[in-house]
């Protein structure tokens, strides 16, 4: 199995979600608080923190778990659903948004297939 760090280490440093590219900056410092990962949108940037993260599926779990926030936030997910079916137009939203991150992305999808074998 790899190790966290070698994975780390090949895990694109841009990637593109919807119409914007967000940088991906491993933060060696502590956070305040355990945190794992953090969408930052002001500045369009997932933030990592290594020393929480204890293997490679985790890993890769944190890395798709800040990019879904991402989508959430472009498919304006959070706002008022007026389809009689607001569950389904929540996963239209999702699968929309995970379509175009793997296309956009082809070396993003290798990396989270290395991280889960």
């Amino acid at each position: 199995m790899i190790e966290v760090d070698t994975l780390l280490k090949a895990l694109p440093r841009r990637i593109k979600v919807g119409a914007y590219d967000w940088r991906v900056i491993l933060n060696e410092e502590e956070a305040d608080i355990e945190k794992c990962g953090e969408a930052d949108f002001e500045h369009h940037v997932v933030n990592l923190w290594p020393s929480h993260l204890n293997s490679p599926d985790h890993a890769v779990g944190i890395v798709i778990h800040e990019l879904l926030h991402v989508i959430f936030d472009n498919a304006d997910l959070e706002g008022n659903h007026t389809s009689p079916d607001p569950e389904e137009e929540i996963v239209i939203g999702f699968e929309q948004g995970l379509v175009a991150l793997y296309r956009d992305n082809p070396r993003l999808l290798t990396w989270i297939k290395k991280g889960l074998k």
